[in-house]
Parts: structure tokens; C-alpha cells; sequence
């Protein structure tokens, strides 16, 4: 692994320089090590045959990474090692490091020692040295870094002296790795994807054709979906900034037990395998792909992890796949429905989740079984079939969660094999196609999930750090500025890191409420501090003219339960407008910055907005910062990098210069 080799050359090198030297040659130093990891020069050991060994060789490499970097080890659904807890020693606080990797603990370490300084953490240098140890120990090329770090450790330096040199040591290496992920991570696009959501029996293609900028739509005989879509429909979609497209409820929705009027929910599928021939044949969607690909956007679609229909081909083939018990006699009311197969009754439970200290179950549904090592290899090989026989580009895993080792063993009383389900089905689909990207919707355990391989995950509700809420629409929902300024925090470290899953922002999808419903005047705000972020962002079609068919019953803008179909000429004018404003204002700072990251800007006291500096890439020193107000009160505001100070109202926002 020459790369490696060199690199730890010259973190060694930088044991021996003077202090002075070293300070003022940080950047150089920086600059030298991110260059031994361009892509030129030779990762790994060459292997005799460049086929299958070669991949499987390429894929530990990636995982070993990732490893390093983000989730540290693992043992099946065990953590080996925890994100690191920073002590303030004078104030009396511990901060946790935002991830278990190198990239959580030099990120925040940086932070906290840039707010307070490093007097402060100074007593748990001794700490620093351990924990890299202990998280670098289980692979093996970081042998020779290990090596350096005891050489500091050991040194006769100062301890602020040994601590600004293993900052650079870190900072070089990860800066090394990160260069390595993005020459390596083919699914690395899924971070910043620009995701349209679209519904395809709601969706009402002839009617938005007919509208050109939302004029009537006609109203035209039943189409094929898949056939009916054309390139300049997926044109429409990426000139509003999008380049993936979510085709949501593709699958053949079961029979029995069909809720509704609407044509049932298409999260109760008869066919993980396939595409509902309402939209179209096989052939059809294929062609849905190519066409997309060929304008620019990729595709993800659903797969609906924890449940299947009560009629589906997996139960008919083998009630064993489900949580179930062959019984002669009748099976219990709550929960559970009857299915018959070799001559036998089956007492299957519904499809269900962890709800107020029991089960809550979806009644048209029935429920996976995961302890089943069958089962599981079976499901794999149906969604590597999506990329084998359609070329999907990725999966977006409904609940994801809900299939991990932990909650389904504490969910169904069941025994688990000991590795996660998700690692096996996550690299076996990449091994096919390494660009495939998984997305989990996911409302818990967001830290297991991205140590399985999740590409990205649902940035709604994740309350397990010790800040609080940082998942972004429950923060911004709720209109708190304490965490929405946390929620912003966490976001662009999670667009800054490489080795672990990104987060997707969304202020709304199928599963919300309208957000002008949830978000009322905050609307704008809300929209642009979503839309600007520069990793993953997600929309659904129907949005971007306030359009919203809720029921009493349903409060999905689209639901399931009742037939609908956008109608292009409706909507809510103001909140068009809005959409319309924000996504061009998106689309000039893409344009201005190229690619950027982003620095969260702190208010400071009494002040209620929150924002971020926008730092391009591209083109270095050139820098833009946004601001909102997303709480219900007016609020003060003072961004003095910016000469700015005023006052925001709430749903106000602004783009500012900065020097």
C-alpha cells in the first residue's frame, strides 16, 4: 500500500521538525500529504487475477476505510469502540465527538479547542492517544501510523506542542483518506443528491405537460406510466436543480386486505421483484431508466424491508420467511391473519413496529422474519436484481431500522444471526454494481445504520446525541432555536465527512404534512436552509405549487387511502412562489460557488436565527453565508464577518457576502 507508506513518512518526518518550522509550514505539509493520495499512485497490492479477487479486494479497502474514518469496528450489532467524550475541564462539560471515526474526533476536537481553546482539554491528551490507538488497532495498514502516534506520544515535546502536531498528523491523514474515498466510493454521488420524489399514480404527467409553468391540464384516457414518461419530463424535473429521481410505490400492491379507495398503500407489496404492471411492463421501466440517464438524473427505488402484502409471492413460496407458527386451530384477533400452505394454516403476524411498550401493526401487511438466514439471502438476491436487470442506481430502504439485529430481536423475541442483514445485503449489491447507494428512512439508530454501509440517511429525528434533536425537520418543525443551530452544526459535519452515511434534508416527502401546513410563515426560511445545503436534499412532486389533497383521515399532501392526481393548475400561489425563488436562488449559488462546504455561524446571546457560511471549493476564498429565521418569533440578528445587522422575521432569510 504505497500511498500509506509514504504518507506515514512523512507524518514521521514531522516528528522531527522544530516547532517553528512546523507551524509555519502546516499548510505545505497538508498539501504534500493530500497529494500522496491523488489517485496516481498504487492503493493496494496488486492481486494475480484483476477479476473477482480485485473487487473483493477493492471492497475490504473501502469498508476498512470507512471503518477508520467514521463507525470504527464492529462485532455483528456491537459497537467495539464509542465516539469520543471531550471534558472541559474548567467548565465542567463533556462534549461527544460526532462520530466513532477519525473524521467525528479531529472535526470536533477542532471545534471545541477553536471556541475555547486547547488549555481547557489538555488533561486528556493522555486519552487522545489511547483512543486512536484502540480504534486503529483492528486494521491493518494503519500499522505505521499507530507507530508514529506511540513516537509522539513518547516524545520529550511539550504536551501543546505534541497536541498541534497531532492535530496536523490527523488533519493530514484524514485529508489523505477523504482523497482516497472519493476516488474509491463509487455510491460517493448519493451524499449530494438533488432527489425528486414523484408519485406515480398521482402524478398527472399529461397534466403537467399541458400546464407549461402550471397553466389547465387536460384530462386524458388512463397511460402507462413508464411508457408514457419522456425525456423532456425528466428535462422539466432537472431544470428545477434535481438530478435523482424517486419513483415511489413502483411495486404491485397486494389484494387482500387493500385499504381504501385509492388502489391500496404501495408499501403493501405482492412483488419485491418487479414493477406494478398498472405503470408499465419490465421493459417499460427499463427504458424509464435509460431515458433518465440519458438526461442527466439517476434512479432510486423502494425497498420495503420490514413487510410484504398478506397475499404476496414471498408468503406463498414460504410462510417460514415471516413471523409465523403452523397452528390448527384459529389465531389471535390482534395482530395476526391465517394463510394456508402445504396442506397447513399459518398464523402470521401483521407487519409491525415498536410502539408505546408493545407492537403497532399495519393491518394490510405482513411481517419479514430476519432471524431466517434463508430469508435473508433471499431478499438480497431480489434486490440485487434491480440493479442486474434495470440499473437502478440506488434504494431507498422504507424503515430501515426496523430490520436491524437489536430492534428485531427486542421487537419479535426472536435469536439473531450474529452479523446485520444489511451488511450482507448492502456489499453483495455493491459487488454487482458499486455505485448502487442505499438510503434509509429512519427515525433511530441512524449510528448502526451508517455502520452497515448506508450511503445516506433520513435527516428527520435523530435525539440520541447529547445536543438533542439534530435531525433537521423535527428540529425546524418544531421551531426551536437551540437545536435548530445544533441541527445545522451536525448536518455540515455530516456533508463534510467521507467515511460514514450523509444526511438527506427534507421539509417535507409523502409521509408529512404539507409544509406550508407545518411550516406556515416560516415557509421560506425553512426552504432555504434546506435547498442550500450542499449534501443530499429531498422534495416531493406536488410541492413546488402548495399542492395538497389531505383528508381528514390522511394527512399526506398525496395520500394512499383516497384516488388523487396533482392538478398542475391548482395549488397556492404564494407558496409557488416561494418554491420557485428558492430553487433559483439554489441553483445561482451552485453556479457562483461550484462545489462548497459549509461552517455553521453561531448566533450569539438572545438571538434566534441560524445559518452557515457557504465556502467554495472550487474557487478558494470565495465564500457567501445564509441566515433564517425558522422560529415563531421575530429575532435579532448580528453577523458581523458580514457587516449585517438587523432584525429577521419569522420566514426571513438572507444571502450574504462575506470578504
Amino acid at each position: 500500500m504505497m500511498r500509506f507508506n509514504r504518507l506515514v513518512s512523512n507524518l514521521l518526518l514531522l516528528l522531527a521538525l522544530p516547532a517553528a518550522v512546523f507551524a509555519s509550514g502546516l499548510e505545505e505539509e497538508r498539501s504534500r500529504a493530500s497529494a500522496l493520495f491523488d489517485g496516481n499512485q498504487e492503493v493496494r497490492p496488486p492481486v494475480a487475477d484483476p477479476g473477482v479477487e480485485q473487487r473483493g479486494a477493492e471492497a475490504d479497502f473501502l469498508r476498512q476505510m470507512k471503518e477508520v474514518l467514521s463507525s470504527g469496528a464492529w462485532d455483528g450489532p456491537a459497537p467495539q469502540i464509542r465516539p469520543f467524550m471531550f471534558r472541559n475541564s474548567g467548565e465542567g462539560w463533556t462534549a461527544q465527538a460526532q462520530s466513532a471515526g477519525l473524521e467525528g474526533f479531529l472535526w470536533t476536537k477542532k471545534e471545541l479547542e477553536g471556541k475555547y481553546g486547547t488549555a481547557p482539554f489538555s488533561g486528556q491528551l493522555g486519552d487522545y492517544f489511547s483512543y486512536l490507538d484502540a480504534l486503529l488497532k483492528p486494521v491493518a495498514w494503519t500499522g505505521e501510523l499507530r507507530a508514529a502516534l506511540s513516537d509522539l506520544k513518547n516524545s520529550q515535546l511539550s504536551d501543546g506542542e505534541k497536541n498541534a502536531r497531532l492535530n496536523a498528523m490527523l488533519e493530514n491523514y484524514v485529508s489523505g483518506l477523504q482523497a482516497n474515498m472519493e476516488a474509491d466510493d463509487a455510491a460517493a454521488w448519493a451524499k449530494k443528491a438533488r432527489i425528486y420524489e414523484l408519485f406515480p399514480r398521482a402524478y398527472n404527467l399529461a397534466g403537467r405537460r399541458g400546464a407549461q409553468g402550471f397553466k389547465s391540464p387536460s384530462d386524458p384516457a388512463k397511460t402507462l406510466f413508464f411508457r408514457d414518461f419522456r425525456a423532456s419530463d425528466f428535462d422539466a424535473i432537472r431544470r428545477m436543480g434535481f438530478d435523482t429521481v424517486w419513483p415511489m410505490g413502483i411495486l404491485p400492491i397486494g389484494v387482500r386486505g387493500q385499504t381504501g379507495s385509492g388502489g391500496g398503500s404501495p408499501y403493501s407489496i405482492s412483488d419485491h421483484g418487479t414493477v406494478n404492471p398498472d405503470l408499465g411492463t419490465e421493459e417499460d421501466f427499463r427504458n424509464f431508466v435509460r431515458t433518465a440517464h440519458q438526461a442527466g438524473l439517476k434512479v432510486i427505488v423502494d425497498f420495503v424491508v420490514n413487510h410484504t402484502s398478506l397475499d404476496s409471492k414471498l408468503l406463498a413460496e414460504n410462510p417460514d420467511y415471516f413471523v409465523s407458527y403452523r397452528y390448527d386451530g384459529p389465531c389471535p384477533g390482534d395482530g395476526y391473519f391465517e394463510t394456508y400452505w402445504n396442506g397447513g394454516k399459518y398464523c402470521v403476524h401483521n407487519g409491525g413496529f415498536e410502539y408505546g411498550g408493545g407492537i403497532a401493526s399495519w393491518i394490510d401487511t405482513a411481517q419479514i422474519n430476519y432471524s431466517n438466514t434463508a430469508l435473508r439471502a433471499r431478499m438480497t438476491e431480489t434486490v440485487k436484481g434491480w440493479v442486474t436487470k434495470f440499473d437502478v442506481d440506488g434504494f431507498r430502504v422504507d424503515m430501515a431500522y426496523l430490520a436491524l439485529n437489536n430492534v428485531f430481536a427486542r421487537t419479535w423475541g426472536k435469536s439473531m444471526p450474529h452479523e446485520e442483514f444489511y451488511r450482507q445485503l448492502i456489499w453483495t449489491v455493491k459487488a454487482a454494481k458499486p455505485s448502487a447507494a442505499f438510503m434509509a428512512e429512519a427515525y433511530a439508530y441512524q449510528e448502526d445504520l451508517g455502520a452497515c454501509g448506508f450511503d445516506t440517511i433520513y435527516s428527520k429525528q435523530e435525539d440520541s446525541r447529547p445536543e438533542g434533536q439534530t435531525g433537521w425537520y423535527n428540529a425546524t418543525e418544531a421551531g426551536g432555536a437551540s437545536q435548530i443551530q445544533s441541527s445545522v452544526n451536525r448536518a455540515a459535519f455530516l456533508a463534510w465527512q467521507t467515511g460514514g452515511a450523509g444526511s438527506v434534508m427534507f421539509i417535507g416527502n409523502h409521509d408529512e404534512q404539507a409544509p406550508e401546513k407545518v411550516y406556515g410563515r416560516r415557509l421560506p426560511a425553512a426552504l432555504a436552509l434546506t435547498f442550500l445545503y450542499p449534501g443530499s436534499v429531498m422534495m416531493y412532486s406536488g410541492a413546488e405549487i402548495g399542492y395538497d389533497a389531505a383528508t381528514s383521515g390522511e394527512q399526506k399532501p398525496l395520500p394512499f387511502s383516497v384516488p388523487c392526481r396533482i392538478n398542475w393548475s391548482a395549488g397556492d400561489p404564494a407558496v409557488k412562489k416561494t418554491y420557485q425563488d428558492v430553487l433559483a436562488l439554489s441553483a445561482r449559488m451552485r453556479a457562483e460557488l461550484g462545489d462548497y462546504e459549509i461552517e455553521p455561524l453561531w448566533p450569539g446571546p438572545g438571538q434566534a436565527w441560524a445559518g452557515y457560511i457557504m465556502k467554495s471549493k472550487d474557487k478558494p476564498g470565495l465564500r457567501r453565508a445564509v441566515i433564517g429565521n425558522i422560529t415563531w418569533n421575530s429575532t435579532r440578528a448580528e453577523v458581523p464577518q458580514a457587516g449585517f445587522s438587523g432584525s429577521l422575521e419569522p420566514g426571513e432569510y438572507r444571502v450574504l457576502e462575506l470578504p
